[in-house]
């Protein structure tokens, strides 16, 4: 395999604020034979963005374009490329140093210059400092993380830690410049879809969350994953769902949960439906595994449950444990607009309520960027704590006993 040139693709609107660390990160790669396309999305921040760029000369490659969306202007990066390699990189976010030259030595490794590749991330809370290390195996097998549309329909997967040979454009076509939300999951999944893809356990690059994300500021984006994860499950027949998952039920359970905790969409039913009338499978077995994992990470002792983080993947994992007879007593949750009300069932307290019996908890986290409330919870003194991601493959394994509707 010879040296070949990656193209990192940064589109931005109105990036003043993080673009600078983007295109620093992307120039100090210790893989040299790179170029680097700016692709500004008709920013109307009275040229401070474009500003960022000039200042660059010709370090990169700058363009300019009427406002159409994040999808577009990665199309008119990816049209406008002269690498080989294709990867790209939010204005907010930022590779760590070496990330391209560690995906290149993957790749050389596997032999096939045409496979994807995919790695781990960091996610930043901008408001906490803190910072979270999706290591994906660690929740699953390398072997599940590598086939097909497993990590993206599992959710694991960040669009900015991929490699992707220009050869699948041709394929399967660009981003769908109708989707200004989902555009990166739709394209990976045609990507992906029926690919043994390679899968790098090293930490690629930094993902910031912040208040000002589009998936944050955009009302829209709720109904368009419940939307997404519609097609999914229209998309993929049985047969290569049993091949990615042990219990085609589970997953199908997974996908109406999350359309239905996104936005509660009519076709949930859809989904329902074709999930009862697949044949039955073992259940008390897979329970027993689950419920022995929780015990054993209380102590060896049945500790009082409770889900810290009341927002979305929260109530995915108390639908996910009722639905197999595990019963959750409560909600936790930092923001105090939601303590002391129902949500999806449960009451919702303050920390300060858990710690007057914290010895007989056992705090289960839900959220992605976990790490504050980890250290948090251990600063109260808090003896048993996991995260989802830990028992997430346990989840997935068993078949659902019936279908919970509280969110």
């Amino acid at each position: 395999m010879t040296v070949p040139m990656i193209s990192i693709i940064i589109p931005v609107y109105n990036g003043s604020n993080y673009l600078k660390d983007a295109i620093d990160s992307a120039i100090e790669q210790t893989y040299e034979n790179k170029e680097i396309i700016v692709v500004n999305d008709g920013s109307t921040d009275h040229g401070q963005t474009e500003g960022i760029c000039l200042a660059y000369g010709n370090k990169i490659r700058y363009f300019h374009k009427e406002n159409g969306g994040v999808a577009s202007a990665l199309n008119l990066g990816i049209a406008n490329m002269r690498g080989e390699y294709f990867t790209w990189l939010a204005h907010d976010d930022y590779f760590y140093k070496d990330a391209l030259e560690k995906q290149i030595l993957a790749l050389r490794q596997c032999g096939d210059k045409t496979k994807i590749v995919h790695g781990n991330y960091d996610l930043l809370s901008v408001s906490s400092g803190a910072v979270t290390s999706v290591r994906q195996e660690y929740a699953y097998t390398v072997g599940q993380l590598t086939n097909s549309v497993f990590p993206i329909v599992i959710g694991t997967l960040h669009a900015c830690a991929l490699l992707i040979h220009k050869s699948h454009f041709a394929k399967v076509g660009l981003f769908d410049e109708k989707l200004p939300l989902t555009q990166d999951h739709d394209l990976m999944f045609r990507i992906f879809r029926g690919q043994q893809t390679v899968f790098l356990p090293e930490v690629l690059l930094c993902s910031r969350l912040h208040m000002e994300s589009g998936k944050v500021t955009n009302t829209s984006f709720a109904q368009s994953c419940a939307e997404l994860y519609y097609y999914f499950f229209r998309q993929l027949s049985l047969q290569e769902i049993q091949m990615m998952f042990s219990s085609p039920r589970a997953s199908y359970h997974r996908i109406a949960c999350i359309m239905k905790a996104r936005a509660d969409v009519p076709e949930v039913s859809e989904v329902l439906q074709y999930m009862s009338d697949l044949p039955n499978e073992e259940y008390g077995q897979q329970r027993n595994f689950l419920i022995n994992h929780l015990r054993e990470v209380s102590g060896r002792f049945s500790r009082r449950l409770c889900i810290f983080g009341a927002g979305f993947h929260g109530r995915i994992l108390q639908h996910e444990l009722a639905s197999r007879d595990i019963h959750v007593e409560c909600f936790c949750d930092n923001d105090p607009d939601k303590h002391n009300i129902m949500l999806a069932g449960l009451p919702c307290v303050s920390l300060a309520a858990l710690e007057e019996d914290k010895q007989n908890w056992l705090v289960i986290i839900a959220v992605d960027a976990y790490a504050a409330i980890e250290e948090q919870l251990k600063k109260a003194g808090f003896p048993y704590v996991i995260t989802k991601q830990s028992i997430d493959n346990l989840v997935l394994a068993c078949p659902p006993h019936f279908f919970c509707d509280r969110f």
